[in-house]
């Protein structure tokens, strides 16, 4: 395993598609209301948006930071991604070339409810993670980045991204040790820094 980068990048990878996944089905299997109070708990009596909701908020231009405001429709926007099952472009990764899992169909578990869509497998240096990781000039740079990953279409044809899914945060902790560089060295004893993936 090396640096661990690879396995760092593959649980990043691998959250983002369980959580978009998760997310389709919850919007599935609920209505509005529901949906918007699983989203904006009430803890101890009292709503708060976190600071990713607010740049949810703010993209879909509700300039809005009390979650009782919001009208029903305001919270129907915000509540539904509404994410095209045919429009997915995030595809789980493993680290190890395994064709059998090049086309495979989730969702068959009767918990689903009828849930099901074809995806696939990419190998974990593959991911749009590694690249970031690779490239990204500093952790917010990084960040951003992230936040910013396509990772499907919703029914109107507009961009889901990771932000929208609310994992920029959790998938930033995933990756906190692969930021920095590994030092190592040569069959000759030469140190050397070794960084991401291939």
């Amino acid at each position: 395993h090396l640096t661990g980068d690879i396995h760092a990048v593959t649980a990043a990878n691998n959250l983002l598609a369980a959580q978009m996944d998760a997310r389709i089905f919850h919007e599935l299997t609920q209505k509005d209301g529901p949906l918007y109070d699983r989203l904006v708990p009430k803890i101890k009596g009292v709503r708060k948006f976190s600071s990713i909701q607010l740049r949810r908020l703010n993209k879909l231009g509700i300039d809005k930071t009390d979650p009782d405001s919001l009208t029903p429709e305001e919270r129907t926007r915000f509540a539904r991604l509404d994410i095209d099952p045919a429009k997915i472009m995030w595809n789980r990764v493993v680290d190890l070339n395994d064709r059998y899992l090049r086309k495979i169909t989730i969702g068959q578990s009767p918990t689903e409810k009828g849930f099901s869509r074809e995806t696939c497998f990419d190998i974990s240096v593959a991911s749009e993670i590694m690249a970031i990781l690779a490239l990204g000039n500093d952790v917010d740079d990084i960040k951003t980045r992230l936040a910013n990953m396509v990772v499907a279409l919703d029914k109107a044809g507009n961009p889901v991204t990771a932000d929208d899914l609310g994992v920029t945060g959790a998938l930033a902790v995933l990756l906190r040790d692969a930021f920095e560089p590994t030092l190592m060295q040569t069959l000759e004893g030469t140190p050397v820094l070794v960084h991401t993936g291939p």
